[in-house]
């Protein structure tokens, strides 16, 4: 279970943001008024302005060299936690540390042997390796993350319980229970996470402030887990009417002046493959598109299909005659309002 972000609340937001940067060395991609990311190696970590100051567990891992590195940089700063026999040095299969920030989080530093291709990785961080997770009943939640997620760890406790495996897990602890190597209980704040998983989902859990997005890599030549067809427009709400309120497509997400830009985007049928369309403030020079750019459904029930010609023709578009006779034989062809056409293809595809 791969751990690709980590979305958390904070207190101290400008003081957490000058921890993570200038302390931790991490890399500041995005920042706001109450919020800012950054990247603790392949991992993006949020964190988001609250009115209260919230407890978490996250344990960062590196190789040996980075991890030498920070270890001291930290103790000079006196930033190092002990356990109960005053060690600071500790190892749990390499080396390991544990610290706070300025919002006083248990954070945890473990040394890992990490490859890319060919090559051993030592420089910096390599991603956030555990999240906690403090809940009333341990083991109703481990129940309740198999449904999702695969787990080699199989630990029964009823107080403390590691799900996941190797390249990343979930610390399911019971509320209360004090986080080593400090007397801070484990308290329920909001979490959310984007994971690796064998199945694509989205939950939400009905009693604690957590969600998780699981995403599934496509293979190991291309490890991608979404696929976006991007394309800007000077007339964003017909696009939308046309492809949201004829063609049928789901809304699944959409951002208003953001750096100058207005978008929205649209399921192919879902979040794993869609589209986004994008307006500008300023009017953009828009390319023309030649009528083989194409859009193709594939619908095996031709009445269906016919439903959605209908809806396109009642909205006042029409069908047009494809340039590539192949798509009138089972097709209805539409052009959008920025002329690019779509194919409703009464086939059920390769």
């Amino acid at each position: 279970m791969k751990i690709y972000q980590v979305q958390l609340k904070c207190f101290h937001l400008e003081k957490m943001k000058k921890f993570y940067t200038e302390m931790l060395g991490m890399e500041l991609i995005v920042e706001g008024d109450r919020h800012f990311a950054v990247m603790a190696g392949t991992t993006k970590l949020i964190f988001e302005k609250c009115s209260f100051l919230p407890s978490y567990h996250v344990c960062f891992r590196a190789g040996s060299e980075f991890i030498d590195h920070m270890y001291k940089r930290l103790a000079e700063n006196g930033l190092l936690l002990p356990n109960d026999e005053g060690e600071y040095s500790l190892f749990w299969g390499g080396k390991q540390y544990y610290f706070v920030d300025p919002d006083g989080n248990i954070l945890e530093m473990l040394e890992r042997t990490f490859s890319w291709g060919d090559n051993h990785v030592e420089k910096g961080w390599h991603d956030i390796g555990e999240i906690g997770w403090p809940v009333k009943d341990v083991k109703k939640m481990q129940k309740y993350l198999s449904s999702y997620l695969h787990d080699e760890q199989n630990e029964d406790s009823e107080n403390f319980a590691f799900f996941g495996d190797s390249t990343g897990v979930i610390v399911v602890v019971k509320e209360g229970r004090h986080w080593y190597p400090t007397d801070r209980s484990a308290e329920i704040h909001p979490i959310k996470l984007v994971v690796s998983g064998e199945e694509e989902a989205r939950f939400k859990h009905e009693e604690y402030p957590y969600e998780v997005i699981v995403k599934k890599e496509w293979n190991k030549t291309v490890p991608a887990v979404q696929f976006r067809i991007a394309r800007p427009t000077n007339q964003l709400d017909k696009l939308v009417e046309f492809y949201e309120k004829g063609v049928g497509l789901k809304k699944i997400g959409e951002f208003r002046n953001h750096e100058g830009y207005d978008g929205i985007m649209l399921g192919l049928p879902d979040y794993p493959y869609h589209l986004e369309f994008t307006q500008h403030e300023t009017n953009a020079v828009l390319p023309t598109p030649t009528k083989e750019h194409l859009l193709v459904f594939y619908i095996p029930n031709r009445f269906e299909r016919d439903k959605i010609a209908e809806r396109l023709k009642a909205m006042g578009h029409q069908e047009v005659e494809p340039e590539n006779p192949y798509w009138g034989r089972g097709g209805v062809t539409f052009e959008d309002p920025d002329g690019w056409r779509i194919v409703l293809m009464n086939t059920a595809g390769i």
